[in-house]
């Protein structure tokens, strides 16, 4: 008799917001906070890094003193970084036509629009002050494949973002990897030793 075996399911990234906070998750490292582009900078598709006197984009109202991105409508932003279990970034202004696309490790992805993107939690859409609306979001990938990248868009303007940051406990497998790699290393540096005091 021939079983076929479904593929593992895996649980989707919890979603963490942080209303009102410009502070990033802890044991997560700011790789990305657009401020070594000038302003204007074109970013991506209809995306540029903007300082705080941009018309097509306000920067996020918590955490973000330097530059920002802005995807304005119609534009998309993708950025790739090495795996990791945690992405988090300050928001600013959700509103109800913006679009967060996370990649995966094994190819597979997910969409959240508008409040999916902060968990579906109550929020005024385009509100440039609110700690409904603003904030630090983050998504843990919680033993499933790990996040290898983002993208952000948007119907019209804008999507407003600040401080990308990735990080977070490697996986237990990562963990076993290493410490096999670090007990080889030791065990071939204690074989050469031994070889080379019996010559």
């Amino acid at each position: 008799m021939l079983a076929v075996m479904a593929p593992a399911a895996y649980a989707a990234p919890t979603i963490h917001f942080d209303g009102g906070s410009g502070t990033t998750a802890a044991g997560t490292t700011v790789f990305q906070n657009f401020d070594s582009y000038a302003p204007g900078t074109l970013l991506g598709t209809k995306t540029y890094a903007f300082d705080a006197n941009s018309s097509l984009g306000v920067r996020p109202a918590f955490g973000s003193t330097g530059n920002f991105a802005s995807v304005v409508g119609g534009g998309t932003y993708t950025v790739n970084f090495a795996a990791t279990n945690i992405l988090s970034f300050v928001l600013g202004s959700l509103d109800s036509f913006n679009k967060l696309t996370l990649l995966f490790a094994d190819n597979s992805s997910v969409t959240y629009l508008g409040n999916q993107i902060i968990g579906g939690l109550p929020y005024i859409s385009g509100d440039q002050h609110s700690p409904l609306s603003n904030g630090v979001v983050t998504y843990n990938a919680n033993g499933g494949p790990l996040i290898v990248g983002a993208t952000f868009s948007t119907r019209s303007n804008s999507f407003e973002i600040d401080n990308l940051a990735r990080g977070g406990v490697p996986e237990p497998a990562t963990w076993a990897l290493m410490i096999l790699g670090f007990g080889a290393i030791g065990g071939a540096v204690r074989y050469r030793r031994r070889a080379t005091v019996r010559a």
